[in-house]
Order: structure tokens, then C-alpha cells, then sequence
């Protein structure tokens, strides 16, 4: 089953409500463009994927379930953010292992918390803790990534996410409904983008 009807089949309002938002259709932007096709919709496997693998279920991995690909996004975006500092606030042990296993040479921090995190260049926030994110983008330095897990879990996470896009040291976001993105790069023309991962 290919990734696109497994998305179908799991949630078919949210995947017909961002039908036009695929694989950056109607996005200007270079970056933007680049990072939604090469980063969020990258199909091909990268580097440690296969020794990733033995973590999932075989029929989790053929099946192409959601985990599987939320945790191999996170592979990606650690490895396109290549942080030498990573936070993870309350992620799942699999997400843990999947950002160690992209920037092997990053120091990774746990926080239970968001307001224990330490400045990071990388920050990222587990699923029920998107209200607690609102604080992060006065702390993330410049070139800094915050990735925020369940963003639509609730209209108090959304709120949140709103307010994260709003702010003032906030760059270009992007909403994947799992996730949102969030770059702290002030070159870069500040912009939102949903895309439907």
C-alpha cells in the first residue's frame, strides 16, 4: 500500500481538506518548496532506515502506518536541521532513538518540560505539550528548528500553534497537521505553509 492511500484510508477528511496542499503545489517559495518535496514528502530511504527498522513490527513497516512515518520524518528533520544541540521535550522512546540516530553527534537533552528546556538548535515537543511550546520562540537562537507533535490534538494546542506562528521571532512555519515547523531563520521571508503530509 503506498503512503499516499495509506494517509487516505487512516483519516479521509483531513487528506481531502489539504488535497491542494500536496506535494507543494502552489508554494513560491525556493526554500519552502525545497524542504516540503526533499524533507517532508521524501520517499526515498535514507542512511539508517534499514537499522531503524528492526524497531517496528514488520507489518507496521509494510503497512507504511503512521508511527513508522512520524518517526522517520523526525529521522529527516534532524538530519536536515544538523543540530549540534537537540532538546526533546516528552517525545516517545522511538522518537528518541530516531533523532539519535540522524545526528549521532549532537548532544540530545530529555526535559519533561518546556520551560526546563535549554536553548537548543533543534527543539523538539511530544504530542499533549503544545500549549507549553508558546514560550519557546523567545529562546530559540536564530537558524533554530521547533517541531511541535499534535498541534490539531485540540483547540487549545492549535491556539497555542497560532500563537507560535504570530510571534515575533517566529519565521517560516509550516503545518502538517501531526506536526507543526517552525524556523527561527529572520533571512527567510516569514510565511505559512500547510502541507498535507
Amino acid at each position: 500500500m503506498s503512503a499516499p492511500s495509506a494517509r487516505l484510508l487512516r483519516n479521509p477528511l483531513v487528506w481531502l481538506r489539504r488535497f491542494r496542499h500536496r506535494r507543494g503545489y502552489g508554494v513560491h517559495s525556493p526554500f519552502a518548496f525545497a524542504f516540503i518535496t526533499g524533507v517532508v514528502l521524501e520517499r526515498l530511504p535514507y542512511y539508517a532506515y534499514a537499522e531503524l527498522a528492526a524497531l517496528h513490527p514488520w507489518w507496521m513497516l509494510w503497512l507504511g502506518l503512521r508511527p513508522v512515518e512520524r518517526c522517520r520524518l523526525l529521522f529527516r528533520l534532524a538530519n536536515f536541521a544538523e543540530a549540534a544541540r537537540v532538546v526533546l521535550v516528552a517525545v516517545p522512546p522511538l522518537y528518541n532513538k530516531y533523532v539519535r540516530a540522524s545526528r549521532r553527534t549532537a548532544r540530545v537533552v530529555e526535559c519533561a518540560r518546556c520551560g526546563a528546556a535549554p536553548e537548543a538548535d533543534l527543539v523538539v515537543v511530544g504530542a499533549g505539550r503544545a500549549t507549553e511550546a508558546a514560550v519557546l520562540p523567545a529562546r530559540m537562537p536564530a537558524g533554530g528548528m521547533l517541531v511541535v507533535e499534535g498541534i490539531h490534538d485540540s483547540a487549545a494546542h492549535l491556539s497555542a500553534w497560532r500563537a507560535i506562528v504570530a510571534d515575533a521571532h517566529t519565521g517560516v512555519t509550516f503545518d502538517l497537521y501531526d506536526f507543526g515547523i517552525a524556523f527561527f531563520d529572520h533571512r527567510l521571508t516569514k510565511q505559512h505553509y500547510v502541507v498535507n503530509f
